[in-house]
């Protein structure tokens, strides 16, 4: 093989080992269950086809309470039911 194909061979097989060492680490990162990041309260799940099919681990939550959108590891679910507080008129 010739040299400038082995350092392309090397370097690319390097970039793909650090993409897929960077998402591992980012999927560790994420808190699994259903408790809200900001203020631990229990979350609602979102449907999120898109997300469901491509990435099953991950589910999109949101927070009645204050608000907080994003995505959790699949995890224990809360036993107590998220209550949504009336909102004034």
């Amino acid at each position: 093989m010739s040299d400038a194909l082995l350092f392309t061979l090397i370097f690319s097989g390097l970039f793909v080992l650090r993409v897929i060492l960077a998402t591992v680490v980012f999927a560790m990162i994420l808190p699994a269950g259903d408790r809200c990041l900001n203020c631990d309260a229990t979350t609602v799940r979102l449907r999120s086809p898109v997300l469901d099919r491509c990435l099953p681990w991950f589910r999109k939550r949101w927070c009645l309470r204050c608000g907080w959108q994003g995505v959790l590891r699949r995890g224990a679910v809360t036993s107590e039911p998220a209550v949504r507080e009336p909102v004034p008129h």
